[in-house]
């Protein structure tokens, strides 16, 4: 038998990998520049280094939006982790470095407002300087995968999409909105809000079910029980679903803080009651994994500080 040994040198640079990364999340490499604070050459240029070294494309390239290749598909997963690896490496030595240094580790869903997480933790990271709060986004199968194997220490995401709830804590609930195909209202006079049943006939672009808005609108549907008209494809990002929506492509329903655009109609979205239709937004935790002093109290801060925070506290 032949012993075949193959050599590979590994030359990649850490930052390309979040460039990737962060293109996939946004569809877009003027928001993924944005995101990884650098300018759109810097990052189109670390990525095509990347699919250089990989060789395979990561990325299809369109004028309305950037998707990833099959390759891209199969790859991202382990790019991904990679970069969680560097951050649990980080932290861990941190941790054994300092070790009066006590961490936090909460992951988020990217559809939480970065505004009232920042009002949420501000004040307990405020008054407790020896507490280090390590936040991390990506999508929330992950989120409480790592949540169960002891990874997180808190989850901040839809409420009711834990399959496996532990302890948990109402954080705040966010209005929808509804962008009509083509941006602009069809049917008459611009009306104030629309209500479900109006609206319920159109095909809406989703977003791919991770960060929760989906399984959030498909419920939303269910609970009046109107079925979903769904577009077939799906778009990397909250801005390219809102761009779709103004291309005529479909309707669209995000919450009030992801529309970004100022140039095209959105609605609340009433009830039968007329009462606003929201999505709400959930801290939740594993008590046995949270029995640390500097845990627990920030558990009594979720439930006793937040609400009264965000009570009356504006939404943009």
């Amino acid at each position: 038998m032949r012993l075949i040994q193959i050599n590979y040198e590994w030359t990649m640079n850490l930052n390309h990998l979040q460039f990737a990364s962060a293109l996939a999340r946004a569809g877009s490499f003027t928001s993924a520049a944005r995101q990884c604070h650098v300018t759109q050459p810097t990052l189109s240029n670390g990525v095509a280094q990347l699919e250089h070294e990989l060789g395979e494309r990561l990325f299809t390239r369109t004028t309305r939006a950037v998707g990833l290749t099959p390759f891209g598909e199969h790859i991202l997963p382990y790019i991904n982790e990679v970069l969680r690896a560097h951050t649990a490496v980080s932290q861990q030595t941190k941790a054994f470095q300092s070790p009066e240094k006590r961490l936090i580790r909460i992951g988020t869903s990217p559809l939480m407002n970065a505004r009232r997480l920042g009002l949420m933790l501000e004040p307990f990271t405020r008054h407790h300087a020896n507490v280090e709060v390590v936040l991390r986004e990506m999508n929330m199968t992950d989120l409480y995968r790592m949540r169960e194997s002891g990874l997180l220490d808190f989850v901040f995401g839809v409420a009711n999409s834990d399959k496996k709830r532990g302890a948990t804590a109402l954080l705040y609930e966010e209005p929808l909105r509804f962008i009509p195909r083509g941006g602009v209202w069809q049917g008459g006079v611009r009306p104030p809000s629309v209500r479900l049943q109006d609206i319920a006939d159109d095909t809406y672009v989703m977003v791919p079910d991770a960060c929760g808005l989906s399984r959030a609108t498909r419920s939303l549907f269910r609970s009046r029980r109107r079925k979903l008209r769904e577009y077939t494809g799906a778009a990397m990002g909250y801005q390219v679903l809102e761009e779709w929506a103004v291309l005529g492509i479909g309707s669209a329903i995000l919450p009030r803080s992801k529309i970004v655009g100022d140039t095209h109609d959105s609605f609340p979205i009433t009830d039968k009651a007329g009462r606003e239709v929201t999505i709400a937004f959930e801290a939740t935790w594993l008590p046995e994994r949270t029995r640390a002093p500097h845990l627990q109290e920030f558990t009594n801060h979720l439930r006793t500080v937040v609400p009264r925070l965000l009570a009356g506290a504006a939404m943009k």
